[in-house]
């Protein structure tokens, strides 16, 4: 039996949502299963699943820390350890332990998505890394720092401000999509295009997607703390 993404999703969902997360359906950044959450410094946190190209039933995951929740964004000065593997947070003993290998370096390890003990294992790592994750001051003091994220989230909030207003404004759109993408309504990405053109910010129709989505994930977990 091959591991779909909507196979992955019944089976884990449930518990990643007892962690704290709240699920998306996001196709635009390329996970098979999209979890975030807002945390208490207004920091995001988010953990995107992925089903192995080369096997019938493994996945993996990957958290992604920032003040926006573009999983795997990490271009420019962007910390590239805002986006890893739980298996970089973990002793090489707990490795040894929850992969069940004797191999020292292995860091992404792949779970089935059909086997129940493979899966409680990496929602008992989820829970376990995630923590050491958020105590890195280190990592949150760069990514505090960094332009790029700066200027990432404030392109989020301008097109949270907009979207409630975006309907009264005389503007023409060049790179919206044609219809609703993720249950993403319209104005968010006639929001995401016009803080761009104002802003002076790269666009095009990857870009306008990419903000519309940040904003609106942010948006619904921002109103539910």
């Amino acid at each position: 039996m091959k591991l779909t993404k909507d196979k992955l999703i019944s089976r884990i969902k449930i518990s990643i949502e007892k962690l704290g997360y709240s699920f998306f359906k996001e196709s635009i950044t390329g996970a098979q299963g999209f979890f975030s959450k807002k945390l208490e410094n207004r920091f995001y946190l988010s953990l995107g699943l992925t089903i192995d190209r080369y096997s019938d039933d493994a996945f993996c995951g990957t958290f992604y820390y920032s003040k926006t929740v573009r999983w795997s964004a990490v271009w420019g000065d962007i910390p590239d350890e805002s986006y890893i593997r739980p298996g970089h947070l973990l002793s090489e003993i707990e490795r040894k332990h929850y992969f069940s290998t004797e191999n020292r370096n292995l860091y992404d390890y792949r779970w089935s998505g059909f086997d129940n003990l493979s899966i409680a294992h990496f929602v008992e790592i989820i829970k376990l890394t995630e923590v050491r994750l958020l105590n890195d001051n280190y990592l949150k003091n760069r990514i505090e720092d960094s332009i790029d994220v700066t200027k990432l989230s404030h392109y989020s909030s301008e097109v949270k401000k907009t979207v409630v207003k975006i309907n009264s404004l005389n503007s023409s759109y060049s790179f919206i999509p044609d219809k609703e993408i993720d249950r993403i309504p319209m104005e968010w990405f006639k929001a995401a295009e016009y803080t761009l053109k104002i802003h002076k910010g790269i666009l095009n129709k990857n870009t306008v997607k990419s903000l519309a989505a940040d904003a609106f994930i942010q948006n619904i977990l921002d109103n539910n703390t």
